[in-house]
């Protein structure tokens, strides 16, 4: 890896989107920029992105502050206050889209897998309002929900979405039904099964492993000498923890609408495993979400997919299953380090403000953060912590916003210093028994 050379090409995608002329640009068009202000794009899109004061929590006032300390301007609360329109909003999700464009400049295969072309792992986070947003519906009160896919090889953001809470995660995985490509591996959760994606899934040559929700059935047989019916929690009561059963390809589901035929892998959970159900259980009704079909299969847990037996054996399926919990690091970076879900009472389009900018400032620090995991794996054969990077990056980000006004040159200077910090403060700290998506898929490391 050409380290010299791929930082030149990271920041020349990100002055090129944050420049100060690429800026004005899209302001212009989207509508934000009509006439000469005080306040320039540039200036808002670092008030919104990159400085240290969220527009989320912070009072008016201070973001003035803010503003006045970093580009020498000075303007009124109630100016400000009217800047947060909906033609910002449009302002902020167009540069979102350009910057998540030029993933296709910065990003690098970590290692290709011998089975899948990409591992594209899809989830969603959500939050509480603290008041009554008349667009965000929620489970109790209001709400919004952010939709995510990434794919982990790249570390490439494909797809997001703001939303209600209310709404369906079925939504989400139908919006991404038309970029799947032969030889993907879908990894999802319960929220986004659906029978009819997953038969779309493989009629596009697509993998999936997903688990099943508890009231589904199963069966073997045939129409013509019957049905009949499969029960994984009564054959497993009398196994090991950790054991498994494979039942191979069978009859999944009960009407002719909604049943398809796949292979169901089945495992009895570790005493360990049942804890962590319970509590996720827990925190689930106390958001109010009902957790009734949930109860049924508490010891046992059912994955459904279309990866054969030849190609994958059944104590592998999981392990390959649990890469799809790093989307949980970044949901836990985008609210403990980028404070997404800290909001005061504001109004809803300061509201969506605060959200695209994050969102902007989470893709910019994605996109450095997995690249440093690229340049430490193949430099280093460190495996790094994505938690530990984002965490560098997120401190380096006020220092960008004076470089990217001059030239790429600067912004690289920030960027050799951010993989030096990586490599003395970003490795991944390994737990006893616990494999990492390194060990998963045998990527080697000090």
């Amino acid at each position: 890896m050409d380290l010299s050379k791929h930082l030149r090409s990271m920041a020349q995608a990100i002055t090129e989107t944050l420049g100060d002329h690429s800026l004005r640009q899209t302001a212009k068009e989207t509508g934000f920029l009509k006439r000469t202000s005080k306040l320039k794009p540039e200036a808002f899109l670092s008030l919104c992105t990159l400085l240290k004061d969220s527009v989320g929590k912070n009072t008016l006032p201070n973001l003035c502050s803010q503003i006045s300390y970093e580009f020498h301007t000075f303007i009124s609360k109630q100016a400000l206050h009217e800047r947060f329109n909906d033609k910002a909003v449009s302002f902020l999700k167009q540069v979102y889209k350009q910057l998540a464009d030029k993933q296709e400049i910065t990003s690098s295969v970590l290692e290709h897998h011998s089975l899948f072309s990409r591992l594209r792992i899809m989830d969603a986070t959500s939050f509480r309002l603290p008041s009554s947003y008349s667009d965000y519906p929620g489970v109790q009160g209001h709400g919004v929900k952010v939709q995510l896919e990434y794919e982990w090889l790249r570390g490439k953001l494909l797809y997001h979405k703001i939303q209600a809470e209310a709404k369906s995660d079925k939504d989400a995985a139908r919006d991404q039904m038309e970029s799947l490509e032969p030889g993907d591996l879908l990894l999802r959760d319960l929220g986004y099964y659906s029978a009819r994606l997953i038969k779309e899934m493989e009629s596009k040559g697509a993998f999936f492993i997903s688990r099943v929700p508890s009231q589904t059935k199963f069966w073997t047989g045939s129409s013509k000498e019957g049905w009949i019916q499969i029960k994984p929690e009564e054959d497993l009561k009398h196994k090991v923890s950790g054991e498994t059963i494979d039942y191979g390809f069978i009859k999944v589901g009960g009407d002719s609408r909604s049943s398809y035929v796949a292979r169901i892998v089945a495992q009895k959970l570790t005493l360990q495993q049942q804890k962590q159900r319970e509590r996720a259980l827990h925190l689930k009704r106390q958001k109010g979400h009902q957790t009734l079909s949930a109860n049924q299969r508490t010891q046992i847990q059912i994955l459904v997919t279309n990866v054969t037996q030849e190609d994958l054996a059944a104590q592998d399926l999981y392990p390959l299953y649990s890469i799809r919990w790093q989307v949980e690091i970044l949901f836990k970076a985008w609210k403990s380090l980028f404070e997404m879900d800290d909001v005061r009472k504001i109004n809803q389009d300061r509201l969506e403000c605060h959200l695209y900018g994050t969102l902007i400032e989470i893709l910019l620090s994605s996109m450095v953060t997995f690249q440093c995991r690229h340049y430490l794996y193949w430099k280093h054969r460190i495996e790094a912590s994505e938690y530990k990077c984002m965490d560098i990056v997120k401190q380096a980000l006020p220092y960008l916003v004076s470089p990217i006004k001059s030239d790429s040159k600067s912004v690289v200077k920030i960027l050799e210093a951010i993989f030096e910090n990586a490599r003395r403060h970003g490795r991944k700290d390994h737990k006893e028994k616990h494999e990492s998506p390194f060990d998963v898929l045998g990527l080697t490391y000090k």
